[in-house]
């Protein structure tokens, strides 16, 4: 039968769907579940109640990277929500919202909270810059919102609140109902004219409660300013930027002493250049009173205060100039970390030990501290090794390759404790290269009994015919070792095999011991002799070898 030409149709129809059912899979890209959560959605009015969401959800999609915290409470009931992202023993604050209808900084800092934490994840770089090992070096700590209750106020006017309050913050506001231009908070203070610095001195300061300008009666009157002050203490940063709005500028000088002058204003002129914002000139008599300048005053580094979007005026940010914003600002923290990390490396001292450790994945070893990959001289294999000398995040180790300097990722350099004990393993669980949550993956094991052989913290070590892997000991009760110790897959062993005949030899752990993190390795903390005996009444420690079945 001879086809018709509606035939011929159907049939090159059939074979062009077919051919996009065949090509589709090379269109979509593997993406882990963290990259596509897109948790924070900057393109609507971001609510205090829609922020302590987001904050939350992060935390839950980011476990090991995200977490977050309450300063304590505003006037009117609402956390003050710090939120902390990164690894790294230095540190760099960032805060957005001090004014009330400035709301798009909490966005903007949101935004930066999310990207950087998929970019950690996924290993992807943002630029030039590497998140994985900027993050694993520094913390970034942020405050979203300084002023909840006022930012509820401009965004909701006085809806739901009692009729007195209501009538007096219209008094504040001028007799209007209408609080989109409200930049102070509920009590009709100014934060940011509450520092105490200059606050003697602050110009154009109303006399009473008012929208905007009022510097309260006294310096850290406001909750939020003493919450911030008292958290600027405990975290110590290097450097801070305080986020407001608008006008596409940046003020980097407050009374800055002579001799910080010039790194401040080098790390001014970048920011400019990343954002394409102007730097204000500084002012012979400044009015003083703001975070930043309280922050430059007290502690002597950097601090900075950004102005983003052009000039609203007595309003917030239209929600249509969050993308030029976002593209203008997406490089800030991260190189405002960078540095952050390298004003603390340059404080920090060496210290001299001698310490042996075991580094479990391979490592650049670099001559001088600071090198990049291309300065390495060698690649250290996993071996044991001896610490000589620390300075910050940095050690200095003699291996069989030579001596040098190494900055190794969280987990990879530790002391191992050495022992003999199993565990029962009570469903599918995920190993690891070397104990950190974000170490490469090793295969997934099924249920089944494995032989531990050493522990660093909370984590267990455990050997495979593909090589040692970790696995975190949360919930393991520890046992006397297999007959069967062999590494790899090797038959159950039969229960009267469980138990030692006699009493535990050394380093052995006694029966149902629960699972207890160790201290944390330190290089410069002296290591505890391999094989030395343990007190069956302490917790046990150690490193686990897998028996049975890989699942792949």
């Amino acid at each position: 039968m001879r086809p018709t030409k509606a035939n011929k149709i159907l049939v090159k129809g059939f074979f062009t769907f077919l051919s996009f059912l065949l090509l589709l899979p090379l269109f979509i890209l593997p993406s882990s579940a963290h990259a596509s959560t897109g948790i924070v959605n900057p393109n609507q009015v971001y609510s205090y109640k829609v922020m302590q969401r987001d904050i939350e959800r992060l935390a839950e999609a980011y476990p090991d990277l995200i977490s977050y915290q309450s300063l304590g409470k505003t006037k009117y009931g609402r956390d003050l929500w710090a939120v902390k992202l990164g690894r790294g023993e230095s540190v760099l604050f960032l805060n957005g919202s001090h004014h009330a209808r400035e709301w798009m900084t909490t966005s903007l800092l949101m935004k930066m909270l999310e990207t950087y934490a998929q970019a950690y994840t996924a290993s992807t770089t943002i630029s030039s810059y590497e998140v994985r090992s900027l993050l694993d070096s520094v913390t970034i700590w942020i405050v979203p919102m300084v002023n909840p209750d006022g930012v509820t106020l401009a965004q909701q006017g006085t809806a739901g609140l009692p009729a007195n309050l209501a009538n007096t913050l219209r008094r504040y506001n001028g007799n209007s109902s209408n609080f989109a231009r409200w930049k102070a908070t509920m009590e009709g203070i100014d934060l940011n004219r509450q520092y105490p610095a200059g606050w003697s001195t602050i110009r154009n300061s109303g006399a009473a409660p008012w929208y905007q300008n009022y510097k309260g009666k006294q310096p850290a009157q406001a909750p939020e300013v003493q919450m911030m002050m008292a958290f600027t203490k405990q975290i110590d940063p290097e450097i801070t930027i305080s986020y407001h709005s608008s006008g596409e500028i940046i003020f980097w000088h407050y009374r800055t002493p002579s001799q910080n002058v010039a790194r401040d204003k080098s790390i001014a002129t970048v920011l400019a250049n990343l954002t394409g914002y102007s730097l204000v000139k500084p002012e012979k008599n400044p009015s003083g009173g703001g975070y930043k300048d309280w922050f430059v005053q007290t502690f002597g580094r950097p601090g900075f205060t950004i102005e983003i979007a052009d000039y609203a005026g007595e309003r917030s940010v239209p929600l249509s100039k969050f993308g030029g914003i976002w593209s203008e600002n997406r490089l800030v923290g991260l190189y405002t970390a960078k540095k952050s990390y390298d004003l603390w490396l340059e404080k920090q001292q060496v210290q001299y030990v001698e310490q042996p450790i075991d580094l479990l994945a391979g490592t650049p070893l670099h001559p001088n501290i600071g090198g990049g990959a291309a300065a390495a001289t060698a690649s250290l294999a996993p071996q044991k090794l001896t610490v000589t000398a620390r300075k910050g995040d940095w050690v200095q180790v003699g291996a069989a390759e030579g001596s040098g300097w190494i900055h190794p990722s969280p987990g990879m350099l530790t002391v191992v404790e050495p022992l003999d004990a199993s565990a029962d393993v009570p469903e599918v669980i995920q190993t690891y290269r070397y104990p950190d949550a974000f170490a490469p993956k090793g295969p997934a094991i099924s249920p089944q009994t494995v032989q531990v052989t050493g522990q660093s913290g909370e984590w267990l070590q455990i050997a495979a015919e593909t090589g040692p892997f970790w696995i975190r000991g949360q919930g393991l009760a520890l046992k006397a070792p297999l007959q069967n110790s062999e590494p790899g897959p090797a038959p159950e062993p039969a229960p009267e095999n469980l138990a030692p005949a006699g009493p535990a030899p050394e380093n052995q752990a006694p029966v149902d011991t629960p699972v207890q993190p160790s201290p944390p390795a330190d290089s410069t903390r002296e290591k505890a002799p391999d094989h030395a005996p343990q007190n069956p009444e302490e917790p046990v420690r150690g490193v686990v070898t897998v028996e049975g079945e890989i699942v792949p």
